[in-house]
């Protein structure tokens, strides 16, 4: 009888472990939300949003200088420079590197040259160059640049209270190459607050 009783009962605490755990199941919620609105995730570091925010209000700057129509020819030659990171972040400035660099590629303004570019872009551009020389037996012919474009990140962090706040600051400066001289530059801040939640007892 006890034995009886003891399957019965360890059956039963089986039945309900299984109904408790399915019923903790859940299923994820995937939705897809627009990049520049409301909705994005909002953090301490730099998301997707501020990228393309800094991205639009400088190259919004630049346009509105009119030193790209200063250039000896049109559409202007640029290089774009990597972006340097000053800040405790690692991050991908590529991101904000190619945003800027597709928006004034679309306004005709500019042609973007990689063959003095840095990194993978030179090697890429290198590469290229190498394949259409041994097809046409011609050395391409470099274009002459007009403009180098560069640019940096830099980061500030206070505390006050329970609030800290990250000051991002998205600098950019456009280099005239035949003389030298820094014809735009431009800076753009993003502040961050974050509240660290009180611990109750």
């Amino acid at each position: 009888m006890n034995h009886t009783r003891s399957k019965f009962l360890a059956a039963s605490a089986m039945l309900a472990a299984a109904f408790l755990l399915g019923g903790c199941e859940t299923t994820s919620d995937t939705r897809t939300v627009d990049a520049k609105g409301p909705q994005t995730l909002n953090t301490s570091a730099i998301n997707p949003q501020d990228w393309a925010n800094a991205a639009d209000q400088l190259v919004a700057s630049l346009l509105s200088s009119g030193a790209l129509e200063k250039a000896p020819r049109q559409p202007a030659v640029l290089a774009v420079d990597r972006v340097i990171n000053n800040t405790a972040l690692s991050i991908d400035t590529d991101l904000l590197i190619k945003k800027i660099r597709v928006a004034l590629t679309q306004t005709g303004k500019v042609a973007v040259t990689n063959t003095m570019g840095l990194g993978e872009r030179a090697v890429v551009a290198s590469e290229a160059a190498e394949m259409d020389e041994m097809q046409t037996g011609k050395k391409a012919k470099a274009q002459k640049i007009d403009y180098t474009l560069y640019g940096k990140l830099i980061q500030q962090t206070d505390r006050a209270n329970n609030v800290t706040q990250n000051t991002y600051t998205f600098q950019m400066s456009l280099v005239q190459v035949s003389t030298g001289l820094t014809v735009w530059e431009e800076e753009r801040e993003i502040a961050k607050q974050t509240k660290r939640a009180s611990v109750g007892w």
